[in-house]
């Protein structure tokens, strides 16, 4: 355990602020708070700070607050919707800075004052949790809770888990990332005290045996947690709210990679699972690993819709299924799919193990055993193909229509955004295939991994991806 405290000094130092990034974070924040308070007070209402700054667990490289504007829950969501957005858009003109709207379970605005990044949100100042309107309007009771039992020695311990899970690229319960947020890592830490701790109890975490109900809500009552939270890893019970997962979000790939990664570190500890990786393969090895493997690579890249990741990136990977459904069914086979984005392009990724088939197949009928089936069979089939026996079933031939997956691809995506949804092509994904797509294979698919470094990092871990 000596060489993992070394490596954890290490860790924490290069992740806790210096006193000068503390000093001028904390004179940013003062100025952007006179301003909220200045704002707000003149449309009679409050607000209150979120995030990890406030409890000293925020790591040196984020500046990033969350300010949530206080309304009356009798007031009407569309106008709490309109007047959050306008007193948003004043506090941003009276710094100066940049903003834009952004959409959640309702609109809000993103801002940023130099380089550091300020959301603020629209709530319902809702008294019992229990009864919220919207996912926000829990947010103050967080900020409470964590208030009272989160511990100030603890605040370390919070930073190393945060920085590891960074390291694993599984930080952020949004739906792109669908990993730990930075609420479970702090509630983590109220259970085991110290990152060492929660790391020899998670090497040995079973996928969805985990329970942890700090307030004890679900002693001797009903229906248990495991049947209310179903398929869900990690349950972890919302302090303030008994009806809510915590870790909903994790999905069971990033649960097993932080479990294996928990072990895999005390057995060697090393620095390696706190640092990102930033940077993919060149395309002379992704191109190197391509011809290894022997497949095809296909990508459908398309202008991204301007929703936020918690939207775009469950619809993506609906989509993408559903493209995978439709190659499957006109005999291509699909070895791995994904979806990927930035803030301008949304890419659908297919590896395909069979691209290319021959135009006949085989269609297999009835057995002759069986009169009824043998006579329509022959009826739809006789005079337009030639019709024999295979051991039991009559059998006869067709033509494909399409013979390569890349064709296929391109003909699905010329339809109109109706008749794609009708596919079941996701919404979002739907128009704006439609306004234009390009549709890439192999090398070009690669080149765009040349000029792109997100995507080429993308490409990497697809073909790097390893727990064990």
């Amino acid at each position: 355990m000596k060489k993992a405290e070394a490596v954890l000094r290490d860790v924490l130092k290069k992740t806790t602020p210096t006193n000068k990034e503390i000093e001028d974070t904390k004179r940013a924040l003062d100025r952007i708070v006179k301003a909220t308070g200045r704002v707000v007070k003149t449309q009679g209402l409050s607000y209150t700070i979120a995030g990890s700054y406030l409890r000293d667990t925020w790591l040196a490289d984020k500046k990033e607050f969350d300010i949530f504007i206080l309304f009356s829950p009798t007031v009407p969501r569309e106008r709490l919707e309109k007047k959050g957005i306008d007193i948003g858009k004043r506090i941003v003109a009276e710094l100066k800075g940049e903003h834009e709207i952004a959409y959640a379970e309702h609109p809000y605005i993103r801002a940023a004052f130099g380089e550091y990044a300020v959301d603020f949100v629209p709530c319902y100042d809702i008294k019992d949790p229990g009864r919220i309107k919207s996912a926000v309007d829990r947010t103050p009771h967080h900020n409470r809770y964590l208030k009272k039992n989160l511990a100030a020695v603890m605040s370390p311990e919070v930073r190393m888990l945060k920085q590891f899970c960074k390291g694993l690229h599984i930080y952020g319960s949004d739906l792109r990332a669908e990993g730990f947020s930075g609420y479970l890592l702090e509630l983590l830490t109220i259970r085991y005290k110290t990152f060492k701790n929660l790391l020899m109890e998670a090497r040995n975490w079973e996928a969805g045996k985990v329970f942890i109900d700090l307030e004890g809500r679900y002693e001797d009552e009903g229906p248990g947690p495991k049947d209310k939270f179903p398929s869900q890893p990690l349950i972890f019970i919302d302090p303030v709210d008994k009806n809510r997962n915590v870790a909903a979000a994790l999905s069971p790939a990033n649960f097993e990679l932080f479990k294996q990664s928990c072990k895999s570190f005390l057995q060697s500890p090393s620095e390696k699972y706190f640092v990102p990786k930033k940077t993919g393969l060149g395309a002379e090895a992704l191109m190197k690993i391509l011809k290894k493997r022997s497949s095809k690579l296909i990508s459908v890249s398309f202008s991204r819709p301007g929703v936020v990741d918690d939207v775009l990136f469950p619809q993506l990977r609906r989509s993408s299924k559903r493209l995978v459904g439709m190659l499957e069914d006109s005999d291509f086979r699909v070895l791995g799919h994904d979806a990927w984005s930035d803030k301008e392009e949304c890419i659908l990724f297919f590896e395909l193990e069979v691209w290319s088939l021959p135009a006949t197949k085989i269609i297999t009928g009835p057995p002759v055993f069986s009169s009824v089936h043998s006579r329509q069979f022959i009826r739809k089939y006789e005079g337009k193909e030639r019709l024999w026996v295979e051991g039991a079933n009559w059998v006869t031939e067709g033509r494909r229509k399409f013979t390569e997956a890349g064709e296929f691809i391109g003909k699905i995506l010329k339809s109109d955004a109706k008749t794609l949804a009708k596919k079941g092509i996701a919404s979002y994904v739907a128009d704006s295939l439609c306004k234009g797509s390009s549709v890439m294979e192999d090398g070009r698919v690669i080149l765009k991994a040349k000029s792109n470094k997100g995507f080429a990092l993308f490409l990497t871990e697809y073909f790097k991806k390893k727990i064990v």
